[in-house]
């Protein structure tokens, strides 16, 4: 009998082992399983859809689109859902109360957005906010307060492949690092003494390779001159001296002193002219029409802003000739075929 009990004891504690050992890896699973879902949750809970009505820019990063829409959030396009990035933000936040001017993408769920506040049309702050959407944090990196009329409100934004980011007034580029160390890198005086118009300001700036900078010198005389050069294009190098300049007028062999410089992408530089998309490398000289806005009788389409996939398809917003106030958002194919509504907008949808 004690032999046989023992051999029941023994397989008692092998099997209470065994239980011991299926508990833990069900406690394991459970845990992970918990994790998990904790993750899934947090990482979704941004995931607010919504639809388009009035994008203006577009960017991008990887596959995802990123649009600001209506002036007052920014909102990213994903496997054919839109989903609004700033839906978390309490509308009494500092940053919704005001008219976002730009942005740009640092990586997927990180945006640095230029900001305005308004009062009775003038401007009287102007900051420049990191958000990240993941973790719901907003850092406000920049702020002038009222600035002085020499220096206007910032109108233009762009982040370089270090971080830093570049903010353009009428009479300055500022380059800034993450952590909101600023410097003038380039100024109004700069410019040669023919350029240094009363009326001309910095409209825009770009981001090229090799830290370079693309800027626009925009010359608001009234009415414009045929003669006159009423936009030019200087490329910048990282320590701000003028290596190059651009004139559209003169590249598109146009009299037409209005000449839209829209983007910078893959040493070129794309101008709009009437309702034709030009890309210009820089490299080359080399001028390429790749849109004809005027596709029938009826409608002309305006190209406001563009981008170039990773697949080497562009994603244009265009306007038409009617309303001229509400954007569409098509394709552009690698062989030129336009893609009407690729993405549906407010004026686009049934």
């Amino acid at each position: 009998m004690s032999l046989m009990g023992g051999g029941y004891l023994k397989n008692m504690l092998k099997d209470c082992g065994k239980i011991s050992h299926l508990i833990i890896i069900i406690l394991v699973v459970l845990s992970l399983l918990i994790i998990a879902t904790i993750t899934s949750c947090s990482s979704a809970s941004w995931k607010v859809k919504s639809q388009l009505n009035n994008p203006t820019q577009i960017e991008s990063y990887d596959h995802y689109l990123y649009f600001l829409d209506n002036y007052s959030t920014i909102k990213m396009y994903d496997h054919g859902e839109i989903y609004d990035l700033m839906a978390w933000i309490p509308e009494e936040q500092e940053i919704k109360k005001g008219t976002i001017e730009d942005f740009s993408v640092v990586s997927p769920l990180k945006l640095v957005v230029l900001n305005c506040q308004y009062e009775q049309g003038v401007v009287q702050e102007s900051t420049l906010n990191l958000i990240d959407v993941e973790k719901k944090e907003i850092k406000k990196i920049f702020s002038k307060k009222k600035p002085p009329a020499l220096l206007s409100n910032y109108n233009s934004l762009d982040v370089d492949q270090k971080g830093n980011f570049y903010l353009s007034s009428a009479k300055q580029v500022l380059r800034m690092t993450p952590e909101g160390k600023e410097n003038v890198i380039f100024d109004f005086d700069n410019l040669p003494s023919n350029q240094r118009q009363q009326d001309a300001y910095f409209s825009k700036l770009l981001v090229g390779k090799n830290d370079h900078l693309f800027v626009v010198l925009q010359n608001n005389t009234h009415p414009p001159h045929y003669n006159d050069f009423s936009r030019v294009v200087l490329e910048l190098n990282s320590s701000g001296d003028i290596i190059n300049t651009y004139k559209p007028q003169d590249i598109l062999k146009t009299r037409d002193p209005w000449v839209p410089v829209l983007e910078y992408e893959d040493d070129s530089l794309f101008f709009r002219h009437a309702w034709e998309l030009y890309r210009y490398r820089l490299s080359t000289g080399i001028l390429q029409q790749i849109f004809d806005g005027a596709l029938d009788e009826m409608y002309y389409w305006e190209v406001v802003d563009l981008i170039k996939t990773g697949d080497g398809e562009y994603v244009l917003l265009i306007t038409d000739s009617d309303t001229g106030n509400c954007t569409r958002v098509w394709k552009l194919l690698k062989d030129g075929t336009p893609i009407a509504n690729f993405i549906s907008t407010e004026v686009t949808r049934d």
